[in-house]
């Protein structure tokens, strides 16, 4: 009924009056050693790290404190524990703006379509930007800035998250080797799009790593074995391992095999897949 609390509802507001009870003393008690009046950019680094231990490991709520003062910034900035446990994604529209997740090869081709128009727009304002600018770093290419909490959390090592999105961004700039490099230490964490972005980049010889048969088919087993990955990187994958497999590329050429990967690819959206599918029955290669 309306009106009514469920028994979980009760435990869940109790742990929040528990929670912000325990920040409130922590401040009160901070508070009075630096000053009633002392202004949060002057309370102790102490009382900024006890906040965020409440705080939400949202990458949208670290960005916005690292703007409020010198305090926050330094507090985040050199947490490395908070660092590496933030969660990070990206627009792929508007690759140095949002917070929406870049997933697969279609957005990976909308990002490079923006990054222009968007270098050009921030060109005006490089010039006049020092290397750090509340929050921000330079960026090099074309003058594009990256945010410096992106940047630390990618430094820690440990955020698979913060490396995915810095590689994303350094597509976007047309920074091969960069991403490359980011792409591959967030692979090496577990995350499923990294080995399919690597697995691509060995397929096609692009980020300058060349064509590579085997090392494509290695990445690309990977991911798939990952039931986060997307569809539509799903579907490139297992249509890239099928035509590994129709060429002998990186293995031993095996039609069955490769028939086996394209009919995954086809269950994911991939029309390619489904062409080469009817190619092959037709002619009897199965």
């Amino acid at each position: 009924a309306r009106g009514t609390t469920t028994p979980r509802e009760s435990l869940g507001e109790e742990k929040r009056s528990i929670e912000m009870t325990a920040v409130k003393e922590g401040l009160t008690e901070e508070r009075g050693e630096a000053g009633a009046a002392a202004p949060i950019d002057e309370l102790p680094p102490e009382v900024l790290y006890h906040i965020l231990s409440f705080l939400p490991r949202s990458a949208g709520t670290a960005n916005a404190l690292v703007g409020v003062c010198k305090g926050w910034r330094e507090a985040i900035l050199t947490d490395d524990a908070y660092l590496g446990s933030l969660n990070f994604s990206l627009d792929a529209s508007q690759p140095f703006k949002g917070m929406e997740t870049v997933r697969g090869a279609v957005a990976h081709r909308r990002t490079w379509a923006y990054a222009d128009r968007h270098a050009r727009a921030i060109d005006g304002v490089a010039s006049t930007t020092t290397t750090t600018t509340r929050g921000f770093e330079s960026g090099g290419g074309g003058g594009a800035t990256v945010p410096a909490l992106l940047r630390r959390a990618a430094d820690v090592g440990s955020n698979a998250t913060a490396l995915e999105t810095l590689a994303a961004l350094f597509e976007a700039r047309g920074d091969v080797a960069g991403a490359y490099r980011s792409w591959r230490k967030a692979a090496s964490l577990g995350s499923c799009l990294a080995q399919f972005k690597l697995g691509e980049i060995f397929y096609r010889g692009s980020g300058n790593q060349g064509v590579d048969g085997e090392e494509a088919l290695f990445w690309l087993s990977k991911a798939m074995k990952s039931s986060a990955l997307a569809p539509e990187c799903r579907a490139t994958a297992a249509g890239i391992m099928g035509f590994l497999h129709l060429d002998g590329e990186g293995t031993a050429a095996c039609n069955t095999t490769a028939i086996k990967w394209f009919k995954v690819a086809a269950e994911n959206g991939c029309a390619e897949a489904l062409k080469t599918l009817g190619w092959l029955y037709s002619t009897g290669q199965y």
